[in-house]
């Protein structure tokens, strides 16, 4: 006869499924409300998702992508800064936008390049302890979101 606790035990395993049925995509990223522009600003990058409003770019960013945002945290934004030319300024946002879904367990254990929504390549090196991009490292991977998946990064990429 089942007992009071098999059936929490099974009450636990149930509730876990619809989570469970979250993760995938093309990259692995789990489904989340919100754009990655929401997704990066809930998660400490407000400057940097205010500047791609600024330059136009959050349109394009609530579409249905799939794309992989690395965003630079508020603090990273607050050392390195942001031009002030309204086009450096978008591409140089756009340089930080890649199209396609790429998780860390993606790009885990390769070294590529990719082609941004700026038209030049920005590298993704996951072959050592952590993701690093053009010589920044991730901070925070993985934060899923409807149109595709946010890598918090520790500084500004420099188009190459």
């Amino acid at each position: 006869m089942p007992t009071r606790r098999d059936g929490l035990k099974l009450l636990l395993a149930l509730s876990a499924l619809p989570l469970a049925a979250c993760a995938g995509g093309s990259g692995g990223g789990s489904a989340a409300s919100g754009n990655v522009l929401d997704v990066a600003r809930a998660h400490g990058a407000r400057s940097f998702a205010r500047a791609l409003a600024q330059a136009g770019l959050a349109a394009k960013l609530a579409d249905s992508g799939p794309y992989t945002l690395f965003a630079p945290t508020d603090r990273a934004i607050a050392a390195a800064g942001l031009p002030s030319d309204p086009a450096a300024l978008s591409k140089l946002l756009a340089y930080h936008v890649v199209p396609g879904d790429f998780t860390a367990a993606f790009l885990s254990g390769v070294d590529v390049n990719y082609t941004t929504l700026a038209g030049t390549s920005v590298n993704v090196d996951g072959t050592g302890p952590g993701l690093v991009v053009n010589g920044v490292p991730v901070t925070t991977a993985d934060l899923g979101a409807a149109n595709g998946v946010v890598h918090l990064i520790g500084g500004v990429l420099k188009p190459r």
